[in-house]
Parts: structure tokens; sequence; C-alpha cells
């Protein structure tokens, strides 16, 4: 009886540690800075959208015109690359933050770390899950109003986990920096250096560095089967994929180990 109100009573802790922090996550100013980064890829697919429609070009009207140029090729594949910020100003004072302020040995001397961990990374996760769910919904409604036709729902589904899981990706990466560095500006400063030298990595040949190396070859890899139906699965992008929806959980757990063996008093 008594393990179980015990068990009753760890849940109930939880659980409201949890809201908290979404709480917390939601209302911040970093949460509406992300929404507004979410309108930036919308208006820039509906000015292009208008542009093709002012032209004349009948062909927007087709649903494969619809899916591959306008949603895939241009929504998903160029201007969504705006949202690698977003993980980055959610995440990176996840744990730095509690250090900066002096609360982290009161925060994690009353419970475990990796609870501690578990709870802010979910709240990080399922912030990022309100503002795709809202980005994709928005970007369907506006294409139904200009077109009064709807993403195929296999490639909207497609597209939808693609950036979901990217995001989560950047997430992850920023989470271990936060985690290691425990300062919020290295948090910050680091993973946004890092988005910006990407590119440089490429032309130095060292895209294996290059989160968005993979990205690409993941990206052609779905548009080669949904839009040509051609399987294009060798090594490279196996390899590819495996890191691409594998790595965001090593990362995690190496995140989680590697804290759990820090000393974490403060000076």
């Amino acid at each position: 009886m008594k393990r179980e109100n015990k068990i009753k009573s760890s849940l109930f802790y939880d659980k409201h540690l949890f809201l908290f922090y979404m709480k917390k996550n939601i209302l911040s100013v970093k949460f509406a800075i992300c929404f507004i980064f979410l309108f930036i890829p919308i208006f820039q697919t509906l000015s292009e959208l208008e542009y093709i429609i002012y032209l004349g070009n009948a062909n927007i009207r087709i649903q494969s015109e619809l899916d591959e140029v306008i949603f895939w090729q241009r929504f998903i594949g160029i201007y969504s690359r705006y949202l690698t910020l977003i993980p980055v100003i959610l995440t990176a004072d996840i744990v730095s933050g509690e250090f900066s302020n002096k609360s982290a040995m009161i925060i994690y001397a009353t419970e475990s770390r990796y609870k501690i961990l578990t709870i802010k990374l979910l709240c990080v996760i399922f912030s990022l899950l309100i503002l795709v769910l809202f980005y994709f919904s928005a970007f369907l409604i506006v294409i139904f109003i200009k077109t009064e036709l709807l993403i195929s729902i296999n490639i909207f589904m497609t597209g939808f986990l693609f950036i979901f899981v990217e995001l989560i990706l950047y997430s992850s990466l920023t989470f271990l920096i936060s985690a290691l560095t425990r300062n919020i500006a290295i948090s910050f400063i680091f993973p946004f250096f890092y988005l910006i030298t990407q590119g440089f990595l490429e032309e130095f040949e060292l895209g294996l560095f290059s989160i968005n190396s993979y990205l690409f070859r993941v990206l052609e890899f779905f548009e080669n089967l949904f839009f040509y139906e051609r399987i294009d699965l060798n090594a490279v992008t196996f390899f590819c994929l495996v890191i691409f929806f594998g790595a965001s959980i090593l990362i995690m757990l190496i995140t989680f180990y590697t804290f759990n063996q820090l000393d974490i008093r403060i000076d």
C-alpha cells in the first residue's frame, strides 16, 4: 500500500513538474520568437505561389505540380531551412539556464538528474510538436484557399515527419551542448555557428560532419520514391537514413550519461 502511494505521489510530482516546464516554455518570449519564424517559409511559399498564378501557369492546378514543386521542393526542401533556428532557441537554455541563475543545485538535489532531464526533453519535444502542427496546418489552409487543392496525404505526412525529426535532431545537439557546457552563452553561440558553417564543411570535403549533407540525401531519397517511383537505396543513402532517424536518440543517451557523471556544484 505504501509503495502504491509512493508511486502515485511520484507520478503526481512528475506530472506537475512537466506541466510547469511546459507552461514556462509556451508562455516564454523564446516560444513567441519561434512562432514568428514559422511564418517566414509560409509567406515565401505563398508569394511564389501567387507569382506562378499571376504568370498564368495552369500547371499549378495540377496535383503533382503542387505536391512536388510547391510543397516538397520549395516548402520542405528550401524555405523550411529557416526553422533550424527554432530548436536552438528553444533548447539552448534547457540546462545551462539553471546554472546561470544558480538554481541548478536546488533542482537536481531534490530529484534524479535522469528524471529532470527526461521531463525537460519531453517539454521541448512537445513544444516542437505544437509548432510543427501549427506550421503545417497553416500551410495547408493557405494552399487550399489559393488553389482549392490539398497536398497528397502520404507526401504531406512524410514532409511533416521529415521536418519534425530534423528539428529534434538539431534540438538534441543543442541539448547536448547545453548540458555539457552549462554555459548559456556557449549553448546559443555554438549551435548558431554550426548552422552557419555547415556549407563550408561540405566545400572542404567534411560533409560527414554536416547534418545538412544527411538531410539532403534523405530528402532526395523520398523525392525519388514519391515522384519518380524509384527506390535509390545504396549504402550511402542507407547510412544517411540511419543517421537521420537514429542520431537524435544516440545524442540524447550520450547527454544523459555524461551529465550524470558531471560534478554540478556551483562555485
